[in-house]
């Protein structure tokens, strides 16, 4: 990762996660996040770049089209222990509504497509992308794994509270009470170069 992707990278992490300080353990346990499809479409070989700005490609100046968006949280077991060294993949389509590394479709050449970041000590990750946007028969939503060990632990997605295709999306309506397990509340963001934030806490089974 050149330094200064690192650095913008860093900046908003330390601004949005910040507040995510440890907390005693609950003494209930925690719902764990539900599993949903792989979906499309997971790359068929990793990108190159594929740090946690999805908004820029190395070796390009610009930045990907779409509203610029900042997603944080924490992975956690069901008894509120953070998960520390565990790997998060994300992948969308970009703001064309088209997925990257399929049929050689590229789309726009500045968003990656596919991003992955560890955790910390606290099981917090931070990774930047844009706002999902809707496509035919599907809901705006960010498609994500978890890894520990090399072995996947949980393939999910994230939704967007508000939008109005989450009623109509099959897959989100099949998740009943659920989906507020997956449902991000975006907010104006505080950190340079984004317009929005969202945090979502992932909780493994």
């Amino acid at each position: 990762m050149r330094p200064d992707r690192r650095r913008i990278i860093l900046a908003f992490g330390a601004a949005t996660v910040a507040p995510l300080v440890p907390t005693p353990l609950l003494a209930d346990t925690r719902a764990a996040t539900p599993r949903m499809t792989e979906g499309p479409f997971y790359p068929r070989s990793f990108p190159k770049d594929s740090d946690g700005d999805l908004t820029r490609v190395a070796g390009r100046g610009d930045v990907a089209r779409g509203e610029v968006l900042d997603v944080t949280g924490r992975i956690l077991d069901r008894g509120g222990a953070p998960r520390a060294g565990t790997r998060l993949e994300v992948w969308q389509c970009d703001a064309t509504g088209e997925y990257h590394h399929v049929g050689g479709n590229e789309g726009d050449p500045a968003f990656q497509g596919f991003g992955a970041v560890v955790t910390d000590a606290e099981g917090r990750y931070a990774f930047r992308t844009i706002k999902p946007v809707p496509y035919p028969g599907r809901t705006p939503h960010i498609h994500f794994a978890v890894l520990e060990g090399g072995r996947r632990r949980l393939v999910s997605q994230m939704f967007i509270e508000g939008e109005p295709g989450n009623a109509r999306d099959g897959l989100y309506r099949h998740l009943g009470a659920d989906a507020r397990l997956v449902t991000m509340k975006l907010d104006a963001a505080t950190a340079p170069g984004a317009k929005l934030r969202g945090s979502l806490d992932v909780v493994l089974a």
